[in-house]
């Protein structure tokens, strides 16, 4: 005897149907009540506050004398910046600062593999290497300020009484303009380091372990390893550790403000394009000039970014 399955009228069908419907309604508005407010800050804050600088970029606005002092002037802004002499050493800066980028991504992969495959309590290392990633930028300053030191510093000390440099040729560090932008630049190392390792580390612990063994057996030792499996298998997170390291190091700014204190002494020398935007829009409170700014900034980063996905199908193999 077959079993015979009970029929399903429409009408109960109809009803289960609506429940379903009903209930998906349920959740759908309770996920949007539980994501509102912060939808409603990123309309107001983030995504008002784009199309507001926009709009103020191609006007002479001045935020002490009120909205009622602003004047549209169309492109003059954009024009006053790129016929700026202060925009263009500020962009130089940023660009000499883009030299950190190799030399911490070649860092972070190298001690990346090191703490993965040969030490102990890797988990341990890799909060220290993340330290100066997260500690307080003021603090940092502070310490490298006393370390860069021209004449106290431990730096210079050590050039002095060790290796017997005259202390009128050893480096001036933040002293100098010269010595400025390459100080800065191994701060950037040091501090961004931990971050791009523990990149580096998440992506290593997604290569299989059984081609490392196939390659020892076949005779491959730890440097061609590194170079065969290791670098074509991270090249996906390297390419998303550079991309975030250039935006990263064209919107530089605090540490800039706090070493100098904000370039205060070299004039634009020091000046980066962040910190030239704080300048014109909250010291000298020409808001609409410091809004261009701002685009132009945007323009560049994403111009950058657009190259480099670009280039991720012919660098990137997935």
């Amino acid at each position: 005897m077959s079993l015979l399955k009970p029929k399903v009228r429409p009408q109960e069908q109809l009803r289960g149907t609506q429940g379903m419907t009903r209930m998906r309604a349920s959740e759908n508005i309770w996920g949007f009540l539980f994501i509102f407010p912060t939808l409603l800050g990123f309309l107001v804050f983030t995504l008002g506050g784009v199309i507001f600088s926009l709009g103020m970029s191609f006007t002479d606005w001045n935020m002490l004398r009120g909205f009622d002092a602003v004047n549209f002037i169309g492109f003059d802004n954009y024009v006053r910046v790129f016929n700026s002499r202060d925009f263009w050493t500020a962009l130089r800066n940023n660009l000499q600062l883009l030299l950190a980028i190799p030399i911490t991504v070649i860092l972070a992969m190298i001690l990346a593999s090191i703490i993965n495959f040969g030490v102990y309590m890797r988990s341990g290392i890799r909060t220290l290497y993340f330290l100066p990633y997260v500690t307080n930028v003021v603090a940092v300053a502070t310490v490298w300020r006393a370390i860069f030191h021209p004449s106290r510093g431990p730096i210079n000390m050590f050039l002095h009484s060790t290796l017997g440099i005259p202390m009128d040729y050893v480096p001036g560090w933040l002293s100098t303009t010269s010595w400025f932008i390459p100080s800065i630049i191994i701060i950037v190392i040091w501090q961004n380091l931990g971050f791009n390792i523990l990149l580096f580390s998440a992506g290593l612990q997604n290569i299989p372990k059984d081609y490392y063994e196939a390659a020892a057996i076949d005779g491959a030792g730890p440097v061609k390893r590194f170079i065969k499996i290791t670098l074509p298998l991270l090249t996906p997170v390297t390419f998303l550790v550079v991309i975030l390291s250039v935006i990263a190091n064209l919107q530089l700014w605090t540490i800039v403000q706090v070493l100098t204190p904000g370039g205060i002494g070299f004039g634009s020398a020091s000046h980066t394009i962040s910190f030239m935007i704080y300048l014109q829009a909250f010291v000298h409170f020409n808001s609409g000039f410091g809004a261009a700014i701002s685009w132009v900034l945007f323009f560049i980063i994403f111009g950058i970014t657009l190259v480099q996905w670009r280039l991720q199908g012919k660098w990137v193999n997935y």
